[in-house]
């Protein structure tokens, strides 16, 4: 076999290999911790004979299906790289310098053949007695699909049946054996992991597995948490927004973590999805076990079809995030819309505001909308929560409330129920700065706090939710965001629930966003909406859009 990372890492350092940003600094990095080895900053040094030792292994194993079945395993030049900087680098005790590893690429890249040969070459070279490997995903089921790769890649290789011996649930070698484990298996405690994976992470609504596989660890040398994953739909899942933040901080250097190896193989913002050179960012295995026509294909259905067709190609192929499988207002139209402000430079402006009250224990949304002569329209969203229920919704929700609260991007309501007089509180205090010309809220889910507005003199009046009321307004938030006419100033919150939407027409043609059918949640849309049509209910917009709205 031939060991040609080396070239690899030349190839992407000139140019030669087309790589993304994460990509190229991951190769960068390794230089850089090369020229830095066992000096008193950088305890760790490089071990390239070891590392070869797994890309050998790997060698000596046999594909299992398709039409290499039967050859040998030959790991590709970024695959070498990967397998050869995870475990070749080491601490001064000579245990592995990584404890932790993120690879993300594009689906049919080979992931979970390599990942396959990773956990039986840990069984077999680091020999640690009383190994344990488990598979980890959401369901056991999951879990199964890397794991039913070990136990075939073993019945395919003549020889490993001599080391390792294949049960219908595990994998065993001597005292040491591998697993499937998912969060509906039969249990979860006194696991004692040395190598953990975590597969299609993407997919997990919390970090539960993760913490299983991690807080087992403590008694290994050198244990090691292995994630691997596509992208995914929710870009508020714990994959994105810890694990794949935190690599993309650690590749750019502002972060420091030296026990975590990250590989993300995607295109770059500013690359063009369509421009089929740019691919292989996200396909390292482009030509290999990714044929070009396949892409192609995929690509004319996403472009003739587009809606979740298209967001399906880009996520799934090309491996850039979105967040729900139909978008109605594309993220990147929907931040074209940010700018900066100051809020006291609104201080007397005409202002409309859209009330969307949750559940007692949810999240409510109030939007602030003003419209100004010169065809802009600046938006202020407030969002509330209660105290003792943000623990609640995060495991519920799998959304990062708690990341938000502390950003100030969501206040915290006193209590485990939604604390109304807060709200009423809030208002009265913009009341005093902003020209409130009204306050619309749904009419079916109106409460107390709408009758103690009313009593302090301001202005309410209910909305209704169904397509005669919705459509205009969101039609209208619709045009203005793709024109660029609105300023939401970047709101994380905001963003979110605008990527979450779902939207259901009538046999008429009529728009409203659907709650029942969104991935997530929209209530911060729902009251911009509100917001907007209780603005053009007043006479902002009709001569120009000829929709009317009526107040009900």
């Amino acid at each position: 076999m031939t060991f040609n990372y080396n070239s690899y890492i030349d190839n992407v350092v000139s140019g030669k290999i087309l790589t993304g940003e994460p990509a190229t600094l991951a190769v960068k990095r390794h230089l850089k911790d090369l020229e830095r080895q066992n000096t008193d900053e950088f305890p760790f040094y490089f071990d390239e004979t070891h590392g070869q030792k797994f890309v050998k292994f790997a060698s000596l194993c046999r594909h299992w299906k398709g039409e290499k079945a039967g050859k040998s395993i030959e790991l590709e030049p970024w695959q070498q790289f990967h397998i050869v900087s995870l475990f070749g680098w080491k601490r001064s005790n000579g245990s592995r310098r990584f404890r932790t590893s993120y690879t993300e690429v594009a689906r049919k890249n080979g992931k979970t053949t390599l990942t396959a040969v990773k956990a039986l070459a840990h069984l077999k070279i680091d020999n640690e007695a009383g190994a344990q490997v488990y598979f980890a995903a959401t369901k056991e089921d999951q879990a199964r699909i890397g794991f039913g790769d070990v136990q075939k890649i073993v019945n395919s290789t003549p020889g490993l049946d001599r080391y390792f011996k294949v049960y219908q649930k595990s994998v065993i070698m001597g005292d040491s054996f591998m697993k499937p484990l998912g969060s509906d298996s039969n249990t979860q405690d006194g696991y004692d992991p040395s190598y953990g994976i975590i597969d299609e992470y993407h997919a997990h609504p919390d970090s539960h597995m993760l913490n299983v596989i991690e807080s087992g660890m403590g008694s290994r040398l050198q244990p090691l948490i292995d994630i691997i994953t596509t992208a995914g739909f929710n870009r508020q899942s714990p994959c994105y927004t810890e694990v794949r933040r935190a690599s993309i901080e650690v590749l750019k250097g502002i972060k420091t973590d030296d026990t975590h190896l990250a590989m993300i193989y995607t295109l770059d913002d500013t690359d063009d999805w369509e421009n089929q050179e740019v691919w292989i960012k996200s396909n390292p295995n482009l030509g290999v076990s990714v044929r070009p026509d396949f892409l192609k294909d995929r690509y004319l259905k996403a472009k003739n079809e587009g809606g979740s067709k298209e967001v399906d190609f880009k996520t799934k192929n090309l491996n850039i995030w979105t967040d729900v499988m139909s978008v109605w207002i594309p993220d990147d139209v929907w931040m074209k819309n940010t700018g900066e402000f100051e809020l006291d430079d609104l201080n007397g402006e005409q202002c409309y505001i859209g009330l969307d009250l949750a559940s007692t224990k949810d999240i409510t949304s109030m939007v602030l909308f003003f419209p100004f002569p010169d065809g802009r329209h600046i938006i202020v969203p407030y969002f509330f929560i209660p105290e003792l229920t943000i623990d609640e919704r995060v495991k519920k929700d799998g959304v990062n409330y708690d990341r938000w609260v502390r950003m100030g991007l969501v206040e915290v309501t006193p209590g485990n129920v939604t604390d109304y007089g807060y709200i009423r509180k809030k208002i009265n205090e913009l009341s005093k700065r902003f020209n409130i010309r009204t306050i619309t809220y749904d009419r079916w889910n109106s409460s107390q706090l709408v009758i103690d507005l009313v009593n302090d003199g301001l202005p309410c009046a209910p909305f209704g939710q169904g397509f005669a009321s919705m459509s205009a307004p969101t039609k209208e938030l619709e045009k203005l965001a793709t024109q660029g006419a609105l300023n939401h100033g970047g709101n994380e919150v905001l963003r979110w629930m605008c990527s979450n939407v779902a939207i259901k027409t009538d046999p008429a043609g009529n728009i409203k966003i659907d709650k029942s059918k969104s991935s997530e949640k929209v209530d911060g849309m729902v009251a911009l909406v509100m917001a907007i049509g209780g603005y053009m209910a007043l006479g902002g917009l009709q001569q120009e859009t000829n929709y009317e709205i009526i107040l009900i």
